[in-house]
């Protein structure tokens, strides 16, 4: 029996490093932009300027292929030159921006032609949460999924 317990102990100091938790520091992260690759920048950054509305920022590089936006709380929007084609997309993968007044932004986008729809995919329908939350989504000319909720 004291072998036992003798084997134990030293099998438990040798091998404790393989159960002791990670002593890694912690670093403070945050998201800093979103990047798409689109195949019209002139069509992108009029659809995010203009339809969704965000403010256009400088972007660095200066060669024609980026378009930057600030879409608030210091992150950005980075669109950039290079997509082959463009296709349909999951609506799961999309990115959302709040708005203070469905209704007035529904009206804005139906200005610009934009066709909404709720998550189901129902036309001119709008989810509402079970928080109250209303959302609609819509894609963009890159078939890049936005939904727009009142989450202000």
């Amino acid at each position: 029996m004291k072998s036992i317990l003798f084997f134990i102990f030293i099998f438990t100091f040798q091998f404790s490093h393989l159960f002791a938790q990670s002593e890694v520091p912690r670093v403070e992260v945050r998201i800093n932009h979103v990047a798409i690759a689109v195949t019209d920048l002139q069509e992108s950054e009029f659809f995010y300027q203009e339809v969704i509305g965000l403010e256009q920022i400088e972007e660095p590089f200066g060669v024609g292929r980026h378009a930057w936006f600030d879409m608030g709380a210091g992150t950005e929007l980075h669109v950039i030159l290079g997509a082959e084609e463009r296709r349909e997309r999951n609506r799961n993968n999309h990115l959302c921006f709040s708005v203070s007044d469905m209704d007035d932004f529904i009206a804005h986008i139906e200005a610009h032609g934009i066709e909404w729809m709720d998550a189901g995919g129902n036309v001119g329908e709008r989810n509402i949460r079970p928080d109250g939350i209303q959302q609609i989504y819509f894609t963009d000319p890159d078939g890049y999924w936005i939904e727009i909720n009142d989450d202000m």
